[in-house]
């Protein structure tokens, strides 16, 4: 019978569809054992690995969305590498101007959890940054947003450096750019937003961007 030692020696010896099948056939006898499903993640991260090395990107999308399912709550090595995955994947993308598939992974963002009580790895922050700078070319973006969640701004991304928009600003402002253009008809929605816009104001009225897209929405 074969254990998750079994997995990780496997993997040591770069045998990972092997591990993979030995991973798969354990869970199918304890499919919420979690030490079993950390065991399968750090299998399908080394497969993620090999298909960046190669530019297999589909292939790289399909091992993705299975890897987020496997990792536990807990495992805090597992999620920095996800998130750190994520971003080096979306670079390559984006730099070799492939935005369909960049889109494409925007949307395996939302089922990657980290420790609730714990901090965001800075791979998180370097995502909404790569985001928000190729915005434009990406129509998944809000959804992105969605599953980032702006909860998840620090303080810092709120202090305005010269004459420059603050992250925070500057991605507040982005998501009522794209509400506005793609998102028109969606009143229900656009009103939430400017109620959120509102809050923001409270809080920074210096703000201007955010003034100005305030009204573009509600005289929409």
């Amino acid at each position: 019978m074969y254990s998750v030692r079994e997995i990780y020696t496997l993997r040591e010896e770069g045998k990972y569809q092997e591990a993979f099948i030995t991973a798969r056939g354990l869970l199918e006898l304890s499919p919420n054992d979690e030490e079993i499903h950390a065991a399968m993640a750090w299998v399908l991260y080394d497969m993620l690995k090999v298909a960046q090395q190669e530019n297999e990107h589909e292939q790289f999308l399909e091992l993705y969305s299975a890897f987020v399912e496997y990792i536990p709550t807990e495992a805090d090595r597992l999620q920095y590498c996800a998130c750190l995955s994520f971003y080096d994947e979306l670079r390559l993308l984006l730099e070799q101007e492939k935005y369909e598939l960049a889109d494409q992974l925007l949307l395996l963002f939302a089922p990657l959890s980290f420790h609730p009580q714990k901090e965001k790895p800075k791979p998180f922050y370097q995502i909404l940054e790569l985001v928000m700078h190729f915005n434009q070319y990406l129509p998944n973006f809000l959804a992105f947003i969605r599953s980032w969640r702006l909860s998840n701004l620090q303080p810092q991304h709120y202090q305005t450096n010269g004459q420059n928009m603050s992250i925070a600003e500057r991605v507040h402002w982005l998501v009522g750019q794209h509400l506005y253009e793609r998102n028109r008809d969606n009143y229900d929605l656009i009103e939430a937003y400017v109620k959120q816009l509102d809050l923001l104001l409270e809080r920074c009225p210096q703000f201007h961007h955010i003034k100005k897209i305030r009204e573009k929405l509600i005289n929409n």
